[in-house]
C-alpha cells in the first residue's frame, strides 16, 4: 500500500451505525480512519443538514424532500431506527454539529448534493462554513454537479475540490471540467475506473485521486498499489486491516 493512500469512511461507519449520523462518525473516528466523507444538503430555512438523499424517505421515519422541509421539521425525524432500535433517536446532524464532534482528528470530504443547474444549493453555506472554521487545509468539497464546483471555486479559490463522476460521464467531459474553471484538487472517479493510464493521466493534471466505494479487499490492494490518494468505503475497519496485511 502506498504511504500516500488514505482510508476514508463513506457516510460513516455505516455498517456499524447509522450512515451520516454522529455515532457512524463516532466509530469511524474509533477505527482509525485518516477520513470521513459525507453528504451535505440545505434545509427550506437555510440549515446545512447531513443525508445522503434529496428525500428523508429511506433512513429516516419521515417523508419529503429535504430542501422543503425546515430544520426543525428534520430534526424531529428519526434517523436511527431504520438500521436498528440501538440507535432509536438519532437526529439528522447540523453540519456544525459534525466539525464539532470531528475536530481535527480526521480530514473531512463534504460532498454536496445538486442537481440544479444554477448551483442553487449549500454551495454558498458550506463556503462560509468553511472560510469561517479556517478548515482550508482538512476539507475537500465533492460534488456531482460541475456547475456547483464552479460556483465554490468562484466563491473561495482556496476551498479543495474534488470532482465525482462515474462510468455514465463521457470521457471527454472529465477531460472538459479537469481544466479551467474548475481545475479541481482531486479527481473523484468510481473505482472502476481507475487503471494505470487513468492515474496518469491525473497525475498529469496534476490532480490527486480519491476513490469510492471500495468495500473488496483485493480491490483495494489493486488501487493501493496503483497509487491512488484516497479510498473512500463502508467497511472501513475491514480495508484498513487488509491493508496493513501487506506491511503498509
Amino acid at each position: 500500500m502506498s504511504k500516500k493512500t488514505a482510508i476514508f469512511a463513506h457516510r460513516g461507519a455505516r455498517q456499524v451505525a447509522p450512515e451520516n449520523t454522529l455515532p457512524a462518525f463516532e466509530r469511524a473516528l474509533a477505527m482509525g480512519v485518516a477520513g470521513i466523507e459525507f453528504d451535505v444538503h440545505r434545509s427550506a430555512d437555510g440549515r446545512l443538514v447531513i443525508i445522503h438523499d434529496f428525500s428523508v424517505d429511506k433512513t429516516t421515519n419521515g417523508r419529503g424532500l429535504v430542501a422543503q422541509m425546515s430544520s426543525t421539521e428534520l430534526r424531529q425525524l428519526d434517523a436511527g431506527s431504520h438500521f436498528s432500535t440501538t440507535f432509536a433517536g438519532a437526529q439528522i446532524p447540523f453540519l456544525e454539529e459534525v466539525l464539532d464532534l470531528v475536530g481535527d482528528r480526521c480530514r473531512l470530504n463534504i460532498e454536496i448534493k445538486s442537481m440544479d443547474p444554477y448551483a442553487n444549493d449549500a454551495s454558498s453555506d458550506v463556503a462560509a462554513v468553511i472560510r469561517d472554521r479556517n478548515l482550508y487545509e482538512q476539507v475537500i468539497v465533492s460534488s456531482f454537479n460541475p456547475i456547483t464546483l464552479i460556483k465554490l471555486r468562484h466563491l473561495d479559490p482556496k476551498i479543495a475540490l474534488g470532482m465525482l463522476y462515474d462510468d455514465t460521464m463521457p470521457a471527454f467531459l472529465r477531460m472538459v471540467w479537469a481544466g479551467p474553471p474548475i481545475c479541481p484538487e482531486a479527481q473523484h472517479p468510481h473505482h472502476k475506473l481507475i487503471d494505470a493510464d487513468f492515474m496518469a493521466w491525473a497525475r498529469a493534471l496534476p490532480a490527486a485521486v480519491n476513490t469510492w466505494t471500495v468495500n473488496d479487499v483485493a480491490e483495494a490492494r489493486r488501487l493501493a498499489a496503483l497509487g491512488v490518494d484516497v479510498i473512500m468505503t463502508d467497511l472501513p475497519d475491514l480495508i484498513l486491516q487488509g491493508l496493513a496485511a501487506d506491511g503498509a
